[in-house]
Formats: C-alpha cells, structure tokens, sequence
C-alpha cells in the first residue's frame, strides 16, 4: 500500500460521486469508510487523504491516471473488491444514477474487470443494500 495508490482509489471514488453533479455529505462518508476499511487506514488519516484527493480529482483531466496507478498495485480480487466499494457510493443516496453506473462501467473497462464480475458485483452490493 503506498500514497498514490490510496489517494487514486480515492478518486476514482470522488468520480463517481461527482457523476451525477451532486455530492452529498452521504457520498462523503461512504467515501472515508469504504477508503478506511480497504486500505485499513487509522481514522485519524482519512480527512488528510480525502483533502489531497479533492484537489487532486479536480486538478485531473480524467480517471485514466488513476487508474493506471490501481492497476499497478492491485490484484484482479482487489479491482472487483474495489468496484463493490464504487457501487456501494452510488448506490449510498439509495438511487443509482445513469451517469454513476455508466462512471463504474468505465473504470472497470480501464480496470480490466470482465463485464461477469462487473455485473455480480452490482447484484452483490444491491442484495447488500436490501
């Protein structure tokens, strides 16, 4: 685990909270939570991070760096992981968005993930979520 990889998971996150033009304070949080728990942070760290997050999501052009520096680091088990993580911040306002669904379609496009575990994934966090 180093830095980059933290705070490009973390973008990526911010992506797909931003997606549909609104992000919530529920979005916020999911965000810390889900970055917290996958990267087993200290609960003091995680404001610091979603800081350099922020400015580094709105300095960016596109997700694509982002997840360059995923795909160097994570296993093939990590990105399905990490695509729950996407769905469970769409979903964290209790409506998936077309545009959030469509923003966690194109980083598991650039994250390699096969459309199969894409869609499990969904089921998964949707059955999750009941």
């Amino acid at each position: 685990m180093n830095k980059n990889e933290i705070i490009s998971a973390t973008c990526l996150l911010l992506s797909i909270a931003h997606s549909d033009g609104v992000f919530e304070k529920k979005e916020k949080k999911i965000i810390k939570e889900k970055i917290t728990d996958f990267f087993n942070l200290k609960k003091t760290t995680i404001n610091d991070v979603l800081k350099m997050s922020i400015k580094q999501y709105n300095d960016s052009i596109d997700v694509f760096a982002f997840g360059r520096e995923i795909n160097r680091t994570f296993s093939y088990q990590d990105k399905i992981d990490f695509i729950c993580c996407a769905f469970e911040v769409a979903y964290s306002d209790e409506d998936l968005h077309y545009l959030e669904e469509y923003g966690i379609k194109k980083i598991s496009n650039i994250l390699n993930v096969k459309q199969n575990d894409l869609i499990k994934a969904k089921k998964e966090i949707e059955v999750y979520l009941k």
